[in-house]
């Protein structure tokens, strides 16, 4: 399962999704001539964003965040500048593109707009509650991308808590249901 990245001067190059996110991310990142700490992320050709830099399990298979065969630009986050109270916010998406279309660079900046409106008015509703870090705030707004299944086994966010938010200690019965569902998974 490939992927066409398009970047720079009219450049692409074909990417393997069979890999980690982290493997993908390195390799695109050395493709196209990026540093390698740089925060990069994929778009859509219609501008849509795929907000990788907000993924919480690098190691998870890159096909689970995008689609194969589909063509993907670069662009470049940019964030607020260290030791700021902006440090956290959203400045700008930049492809990674020499001319990129009108519509996509509309797109990206709509998208930033609303990222940074949801991320301050989330900020807002905290009244005075210890500031969640940055990827909780983003992966509550970007369920759709990133809040999917990891497949991991765990509690669940919702019914493994308590009413504090700590977790509940399983009983021997739900304990045994959880091993079995395990076990039929793994058929």
């Amino acid at each position: 399962m490939f992927i066409t990245i398009k970047h720079g001067d009219n450049q692409q190059f074909l990417a393997n999704i069979n890999c980690s996110f982290l493997l993908l991310m390195h390799y695109i990142r050395d493709k196209a001539g990026l540093e390698k700490t740089e925060p990069i992320d994929l778009c859509e050709e219609n501008g849509t964003l795929k907000l990788l830099f907000l993924v919480k399990f690098p190691e998870d298979s890159a096909s689970k965040f995008l689609t194969p065969r589909g063509t993907y630009y670069i662009c470049r986050v940019e964030r607020g500048a260290p030791g700021t109270k902006h440090e956290n916010g959203y400045r700008a998406f930049h492809p990674v593109f020499k001319h990129p279309p009108v519509d996509l660079i509309d797109s990206l900046r709509n998208q930033c707009d609303f990222l940074e409106r949801s991320r301050l008015k989330m900020l807002r509703s905290q009244d005075g509650k210890k500031p969640p870090t940055m990827e909780a705030l983003l992966s509550s707004m970007a369920g759709q991308v990133v809040g999917k299944s990891t497949g991991k086994a765990g509690v669940s966010a919702t019914s493994g808590t308590d009413e504090d938010g700590s977790p509940r200690k399983l009983t021997g019965a739900a304990k045994a249901r959880m091993e079995a569902s395990r076990k039929e998974k793994h058929r």
